[in-house]
C-alpha cells in the first residue's frame, strides 16, 4: 500500500511539473501565470510570423503548426549563399569565419514558437495551439543586416519586397524575440511599423536583456507592443529592460526560486534540440527559458488566442480592451514613473 500510495504521488507531481506554469495550468497558479490554459482556441486561424533564427520543423511539439516560410538573410552574411525558401536555422556546428554558432543561437526561433503554437507533444502547449507559425529567418552564424531586418518585417505583413516572392500567408502577427537595436527608434524602422501596423497588424517585441536599461530597437518603436519579463511570482526579472514605455510584462523565466511550489522551476517549457550522449541531434521538451524572447511570444500567443475569437478585431481594439487583461505586476523602485502591468486571461476572454 506505502508503495502504490507513493507511486501514485510521485506519478502526480511528475505530471504536475510537466505542466506550463507560465500559462495557469497548475492547481497552485503561479502569480505571475496568464491563465489562458483552460481556455479553448476559438474556430479562426491566426498567423503569427516568427521572426528569428529558423525554425527546425521537426520537432514533434511543432507537428502541424508551421506554414512555409522564408530565409531573408542576405549575401555574404548567408552561409547558403542567398535568401530563400529555406526557413531552417544553420547546421549546428555552423561558423561565420572563426566564429561558431551556438547551439542556443540555432534553436532560438524553435523554442519561441513552441511558446505561440506548442501543440501539447511533450509538454510542450503554446498560448494558442491552433495557431500557425510563419518563420522567418533574419540571422544565423553571420550577423543579420538592418536591411534585411527591415524585409522581413514587410515580407512578414505581405509588403512587397524586391526580389523576393509575394507572402501568400500574410501574418495577423509578427514576433520579434530580438532586441540591441538603437536607444532612439530610427526612422527607417519607424516607417517600416508604421506601414504594417496601418495593415492592422500587431507588432509585438521583446524589451531586451540589458539589466534595467531603457527600450531599445525594435522595442522603442511606437506602435510596437513592447514586453518585459517576469519571474513566476509577479517580479520583473533583473534581467528584463526597464522602461515606463514598455507596453506588458510577461512570464519570462529565470533562476530557480525558493519553495516547493512547482512553479519554483523558473523557466518556460519550450521545444528544443539537444545532443544525446553520442552526440547525435534529438528533440527535446525542458524547462529552459529564459528572457524577454520568451516573455514576448507569451503576449504574440495571447493576442492570437484573442484573435482566434475575434477575427475582426484590430489593434485598436486591443488597445482599447487591454484594460480588462491587465493586473498589476510588483512595483520596482529603481523605477518610480513605471506603472508596471501583467497579462491575465481570467477576464475578457470566452
Amino acid at each position: 500500500m506505502i508503495c502504490c500510495l507513493f507511486g501514485t504521488s510521485f506519478t502526480a507531481l511528475a505530471i504536475a511539473q510537466d505542466k506550463p506554469w507560465h500559462l495557469g495550468a497548475l492547481n497552485d497558479a503561479a502569480p505571475s501565470a496568464i491563465q489562458s490554459f483552460n481556455i479553448k482556441p476559438g474556430p479562426f486561424p491566426v498567423v503569427v510570423a516568427v521572426i528569428d533564427s529558423g525554425v527546425l520543423a521537426a520537432h514533434p511539439s511543432l507537428s502541424g503548426q508551421l506554414l512555409p516560410g522564408y530565409d531573408m538573410l542576405s549575401a555574404p552574411n548567408n552561409l547558403r549563399g542567398n535568401r530563400s525558401n529555406n526557413s531552417s536555422p544553420d547546421e549546428r556546428d555552423a561558423r561565420c569565419g572563426q566564429r561558431l554558432v551556438s547551439g542556443a543561437f540555432r534553436t532560438h526561433g524553435t523554442e519561441v514558437a513552441s511558446l505561440i503554437a506548442g501543440n501539447g507533444v511533450d509538454g510542450v502547449y503554446g498560448v494558442n495551439p491552433t495557431a500557425k507559425i510563419l518563420p522567418i529567418r533574419l540571422f544565423g552564424a553571420c550577423n543579420m543586416t538592418r536591411a534585411d531586418m527591415l524585409d522581413a518585417i514587410s515580407w512578414a505583413a505581405g509588403l512587397p519586397v524586391a526580389g523576393v516572392p509575394p507572402n501568400p500567408n500574410p501574418a495577423s502577427i509578427i514576433n520579434m524575440s530580438i532586441a540591441g537595436g538603437l536607444a532612439v527608434c530610427g526612422a527607417d524602422l519607424q516607417q517600416v511599423i508604421n506601414r504594417v501596423v496601418e495593415k492592422k497588424i500587431f507588432v509585438v517585441a521583446a524589451a531586451g536583456n540589458n539589466f534595467h536599461k531603457p527600450l531599445p530597437e525594435p522595442a522603442n518603436c511606437k506602435g510596437v507592443i513592447s514586453v518585459g519579463a517576469l519571474d513566476a511570482e509577479n517580479k520583473i526579472e533583473v534581467y528584463s529592460a526597464l522602461d515606463s514605455r514598455t507596453t506588458l510584462y510577461a512570464p519570462g523565466g529565470g533562476k530557480r526560486l525558493n519553495g516547493n511550489s512547482n512553479w519554483a522551476v523558473n523557466k518556460l517549457k519550450v521545444a528544443t534540440f539537444d545532443l544525446d550522449f553520442l552526440g547525435q541531434e534529438r528533440a527535446s521538451a525542458p524547462f529552459r527559458g529564459v528572457g524577454t524572447s520568451y516573455a514576448a511570444p507569451v503576449v504574440a500567443g495571447f493576442i492570437s488566442l484573442w484573435l482566434s475569437h475575434f477575427p475582426d478585431k484590430q489593434t485598436s481594439d486591443f488597445a482599447n480592451e487591454l484594460p480588462k487583461f491587465l493586473r498589476t505586476v510588483t512595483p520596482i523602485d529603481k523605477c518610480p514613473e513605471c506603472s508596471p502591468k501583467g497579462v491575465t486571461a481570467e477576464a475578457g476572454m470566452p
